[in-house]
This record gives structure tokens, sequence and C-alpha cells, in this order.
């Protein structure tokens, strides 16, 4: 029973992805800087994303090599999977953390003058996972942009 429920479940997929438009990505509409440390920080980035599909897809914990302002920030992580509803266009917020781990002391003062700016350039480079139930697939990341930042 349950190969049989796997076979109709694997047919369903396929089916299903075989009419899959793209996703559109519009772009980083905040930037926020929850927590600022000597070991990392932890942001709030809220994006909008048009999925005009019929099927619901989710953003996977993913890492990315990270860069603020120009400068090497280590890698960093989307902490929870992310549910992208079906037939929408909305905004969606993802919570990241970076390690510093690649950060030298000389550039940690500029990091933290950073805080206090308007605007940040944010660069996340690395492979995103996405899919539904045991469909996955890993879409390269290469994004930099300025994006506006709201202070702590």
């Amino acid at each position: 029973m349950k190969k049989i429920a796997l076979f109709i479940l694997s047919i369903t997929l396929l089916t299903a992805c075989s009419d899959f438009q793209d996703v559109t990505f519009s772009g980083v509409e905040n930037f926020k800087i929850i927590s600022l440390t000597q070991s990392g920080v932890e942001a709030e980035i809220t994006a909008k994303i048009k999925n005009p599909n019929k099927t619901a897809f989710t953003i996977y914990k993913s890492e990315f090599d990270a860069t603020l302002g120009g400068i090497n920030a280590g890698k960093a992580h989307i902490t929870k999977n992310v549910r992208i509803k079906p037939n929408s266009e909305e905004v969606y917020t993802f919570i990241i953390k970076s390690d510093f781990s690649k950060l030298s002391i000389a550039d940690m003062p500029r990091i933290i003058g950073m805080a206090s700016s308007k605007n940040i350039k944010v660069g996340l480079k690395g492979n995103m996972k996405v899919g539904k139930l045991f469909v996955k697939k890993s879409v390269p990341v290469d994004f930099t942009k300025s994006v506006p930042l709201s202070g702590f």
C-alpha cells in the first residue's frame, strides 16, 4: 500500500511540475539588524516574491557567503524554512544569521559604523534550497544590492 501511495504522489508531483512558471524575486524591501555582536549579526530581510504557479513551495534553511559593505562577513544562514504561497505576490520575511568567521578585528569598527547608515550594501552568494515534499532543488544565488537599513 505504501508503494502505491508513493507512486501516485510521485506521478502527481511530476505532472504538477510540468507547467511550472518562473518565480520572480522583486528584490529586498528592507534589511533590519536584530543584533550585532563580535561573533556575528542576526538580521531580518523582507523580500517580495511572485509565485504564478498553482503549487506552493518552501525555501529551506540554506547557507551563503555574506558580505556587508564589501567586507567578507563569513557564512550566513537562513534560520527557518519559509513557505511561498501559490498564485501570489507577497512580501516574505527571512531571518539570517552570519557568524563573522571571516571578519578581521580591523573590519569590526567599519561593520559597527554601518549600523548607523540609511543603506547598506549586502551580498549573498551560494545555493538556496527550494522544493516541495521530496522534490528539492538548489538554486544559485548571487545577490549584491544596497538595501534600506532599519536600526536596532
